[in-house]
């Protein structure tokens, strides 16, 4: 009886310091919302050329890129903000989309399309979305990069 006493005791011992292992996490869920709040310039695009990683040049205008994410109450918005033009003096915008946070997931309606976009937050002031587009005449990994304003 004694043996399996501490037998048991052992096993309880093992499973309380395997489940003490800790996990980093970048953000805090009920916070995400908040993250995003806010301008945030486009500042770089990669994308995956077969296994490699490369990054795209990005045009005069492409650097005035923004997203600017809004709260109101319990929801959140965004509106994405384009420049063009030869000197890029024309100013354009999307509607301003209602945006659904779930996971590492952006989800919103563009014109009559369900957009799913991933998205990975790099630092306190940098997060990307990544997503897979046509690019030089095939389907490429793309991963957009903004810094908050």
């Amino acid at each position: 009886m004694m043996k399996i006493f501490v037998f048991m005791l052992c096993c309880g011992f093992v499973l309380n310091c395997q489940s003490q292992s800790q996990t980093v996490k970048i953000q805090d869920p009920q916070n995400e919302k908040d993250y995003f709040v806010g301008k945030w310039k486009f500042i770089g695009e990669t994308y995956k050329d077969g296994e490699v990683n490369k990054e795209y040049p990005l045009k005069k205008c492409m650097k005035q890129y923004t997203l600017l994410f809004e709260k109101e109450k319990e929801n959140m918005f965004f509106t994405k903000n384009f420049v063009s033009g030869e000197n890029c003096e024309i100013k354009s915008s999307s509607r301003r989309n209602l945006l659904t946070i779930k996971g590492s997931s952006l989800q919103y309606m563009d014109g009559d399309l369900k957009e799913s976009k991933q998205f990975k937050i790099i630092s306190k002031n940098k997060f990307s979305i990544m997503y897979s587009d046509i690019m030089f005449g095939k389907v490429t990994d793309i991963e957009d990069i903004y810094e908050r304003q």
